[in-house]
């Protein structure tokens, strides 16, 4: 609902302001590239999985780990719509929506655990994935008739969302049973500052590269669990006595966790501050 939103607004700037505008030109930004995201908490939950698992089968005679690893979710694909309104050859205004994800599936965070004689595959299938919408200003500096070095400084809203799943097999099963689930999403604010380098092949087809800081910070994400419980998505330390280890992790829970073998119990941020860079297309109505 949100996406379609924003560019039904973008199509009515569009509308309002024609191209035959005295001093006035409109070009459409269509990009992607890569997201390289902080992700803090995320990698936490995903990483305590994975040790509390080890843990968890080193002190128990009945149960044995045999190999499979994973590691931190840092990058997304990141694609950008924008509108952009060129006021001179020096000053821009842009107005974009987008869309950008990372995850990891079954098979790239299985690990494999023998149990009685037999094997069996263990998962934690992750996603998180952003839709930023953003006003940015361009200040551009001609380096001749086709070349262009630009500064942006973008302000905006993102709506974050984070899905994540525990999954468990027989090692030749076809499908794996989900014994834990959880989906959440909220909005925050983002900033963006960057740097890009254009080209104009002629007055109405170009290409841009540019790199780009991001601050997106979100939390007071509220969603569901496998139990259809509402609730808000909440990080937290659990103890494992088998292990004697605290284990990070992140859950939906109708209510703040409570007991003697829980700490540091607070609301759930997933951190998409980080760095991106891409490659597109301008193209001039």
């Amino acid at each position: 609902m949100k996406r379609g939103l924003a560019v039904a607004a973008m199509g009515i700037i569009f509308l309002l302001i024609p191209p035959s505008s005295p001093g006035l030109d409109i070009q459409l930004r269509l990009s992607s590239g890569l997201w390289r995201m902080d992700l803090g908490e995320v990698n936490s939950a995903l990483l305590g999985w994975r040790d509390g698992m080890k843990e968890t089968a080193d002190p128990d005679p009945t149960q044995q780990y045999v190999s499979g690893d994973l590691i931190p979710l840092r990058f997304s694909i990141d694609f950008e719509a924008e509108l952009l309104f060129s006021f001179s050859r020096w000053f821009k205004l842009g107005l974009s929506t987008g869309y950008a994800y990372g995850s990891f599936n079954e098979e790239a965070t299985l690990l494999i655990f023998e149990q009685a004689g037999v094997l069996y595959e263990r998962a934690r299938p992750t996603k998180v994935s952003a839709y930023p919408f953003l006003a940015s200003g361009y200040f551009n500096v001609p380096l001749g008739k086709k070349f262009n070095v630009y500064l942006r400084a973008g302000v905006g809203a993102i709506q974050a969302r984070y899905v994540s799943r525990t999954a468990l097999k027989k090692v030749g099963d076809a499908r794996f049973t989900y014994t834990a689930y959880d989906n959440a999403k909220a909005n925050g604010l983002t900033y963006l500052g960057g740097l890009g380098l254009s080209y104009s092949f002629d007055q109405s087809l170009g290409f841009f590269l540019e790199a780009a800081a991001r601050s997106a910070r979100v939390d007071g994400l509220s969603g569901e669990n496998r139990l259809e419980e509402k609730g808000t998505l909440y990080s937290y330390e659990e103890y494992l006595p088998k292990a004697d280890f605290w284990q990070p992790t992140m859950h939906v829970l109708p209510e703040e966790a409570s007991s003697v073998n829980i700490r540091n119990v607070r609301e759930a941020t997933v951190d998409f501050s980080g760095y991106s860079i891409k490659i597109g297309l301008l193209l001039k109505f």
